[in-house]
């Protein structure tokens, strides 16, 4: 059982005040929150029935008109509190995100693109500043136009490597088919993997894949309402024929 009180203050600045109450079996939770505005800044904070307390200050435009800075701050739990700042050039197709943690030993997340509609690159970054190196560094570029697209990324620190393609038909383009090849280089084992998907009408779409291990797998989604649909999907082992296939049946309704 749910509940949520919202209420707003004629006041410009301070815009909304939120509470929450949750109950699940024997156990309930709560939460009250506030916001704060002024001008490009804004200071949201919640407190919670476990004693914790989140407080997020987020402004934008203040250093250039195209950098977001967002600081989040977590008590007791300061450990997992964040700074993050986002700047994004439009005009260039350009963006950068940096993350960095608030404690002690924080590890630092980087993530930069550029590109235009049809061509882009990409690369993300985790340096640990306990051990002084970098977890986490993948890198990609992708083309797209309105039949295909393409993208090569090379992820886990250059030891996998993907490619993928997806081609769409005809000029409703309800069908596609993609393909999709990775490559493990320090034991240079491959995998493969091709599928289709089709939209038989505005409320029913197939989609199935097989990978080169010889496991087939199909989804049937039907859309009962704009927000609930049927979903029937099937899994089934072609190099082991004497096992049952899977079958699963699931139904989400949102009122």
């Amino acid at each position: 059982m749910d509940y949520m009180f919202t209420h707003k203050f004629p006041n410009k600045r301070l815009q909304i005040i939120t509470s929450r109450a949750s109950r699940q079996g024997r156990r309930s939770t709560a939460n009250v929150g506030a916001q704060y505005k002024y001008k490009n800044a804004a200071v949201d904070v919640k407190f919670d029935t476990k004693s914790s307390i989140a407080t997020t200050l987020s402004f934008r435009g203040e250093i250039l008109p195209s950098m977001n800075v967002n600081a989040s701050l977590r008590l007791p739990e300061y450990g997992s509190s964040q700074l993050n700042l986002k700047f994004q050039q439009s005009f260039r197709n350009a963006a950068l995100s940096i993350s960095v943690g608030l404690n002690q030993s924080p590890d630092i997340l980087l993530s930069a693109t550029i590109g235009t509609s049809s061509i882009a690159f990409g690369i993300e970054s985790k340096y640990k500043t306990t051990s002084r190196s970098f977890s986490r560094l993948d890198a990609g570029i992708s083309v797209t136009n309105p039949n295909r697209d393409a993208s090569i990324i090379l992820a886990e620190k250059g030891d996998l490597l993907r490619l993928a393609y997806a081609h769409r038909f005809g000029q409703s383009r309800k069908i596609s088919a993609v393909a999709e090849v990775t490559r493990r280089l320090s034991n240079n084992k491959n995998s493969l993997a091709v599928g289709v998907s089709c939209i038989a009408d505005k409320l029913t779409t197939v989609k199935a894949t097989l990978n080169n291990r010889g496991k087939l797998q199909a989804l049937l989604v039907h859309k009962i309402k704009p927000n609930s649909s049927l979903n029937i999907s099937a899994e089934f082992n072609m190099k082991a024929l004497d096992k049952i296939p899977r079958i699963g049946l699931a139904l989400a309704l949102r009122l």
